[in-house]
């Protein structure tokens, strides 16, 4: 039986949130798929290539949602950072699936990066440091997803007394709350080495 990819990353992507990333395995989906695994060994050479598919279809709409080239460059990174961070999140283990992923399959994920290093650019930052910048932005994002995914219970007393303090005092707060305020620090950062030169909004 011909093997369609996409029909096979949907129903990777329905194992997925099944019963996690650890349990997904080439195997499995061609279980799921009623074929033999070397037929899909094919099309996806190990776990890692199954997943580089996975992070290019949980990115993909964030991608076809991102604002226009002309808007602030901040305003353009803030919504393009949130958008990405909650595409991860509304998927089990999505983070996790886009860390590592090789942005010549996860494809959706290198056209964010790659708009990312055009929208810095463009704010003036030479090419060479929109690429470092762009890394920055992108990585911050993959890794704050990760521990928004598994962050411990905030109820729960810890025993560093100023930051169980601090963790009281932000009772209320969403995860959404605290990535927004972590994107402004990051944010702040970026504007601060801008280069000088270009006075842009």
């Amino acid at each position: 039986m011909p093997i369609d990819v996409p029909d096979a990353v949907r129903s990777a992507l329905a194992l997925l949130e099944a019963d996690g990333l650890d349990k997904l395995t080439v195997r499995r989906l061609a279980t799921e798929l009623g074929v033999k695994a070397p037929a899909l060994y094919w099309h996806f050479s190990s776990k890692r290539a199954l997943l580089d598919h996975l992070a290019d279809a949980i990115v993909k709409p964030v991608v076809k949602g991102l604002p226009p080239r002309d808007t602030p460059w901040l305003q353009w990174l803030e919504t393009a950072g949130s958008a990405l961070h909650t595409a991860l999140l509304d998927h089990r283990d999505g983070p996790r699936i886009a860390l590592g992923a090789d942005l010549r399959v996860a494809r959706s994920l290198g056209e964010f990066a790659e708009r990312t290093v055009d929208v810095l650019h463009q704010a003036g930052f030479p090419l060479a440091d929109a690429t470092r910048a762009a890394g920055v932005f992108v990585h911050f994002v993959l890794g704050r997803a990760v521990e928004d995914q598994t962050r411990p219970d905030e109820t729960a007393e810890i025993p560093f007394p100023l930051m169980s303090q601090g963790l009281r005092d932000r009772r209320g707060s969403t995860p959404a709350d605290d990535f927004r305020y972590a994107l402004g620090i990051v944010l702040a950062g970026l504007n601060a080495t801008r280069p000088a030169s270009r006075e842009l909004p």
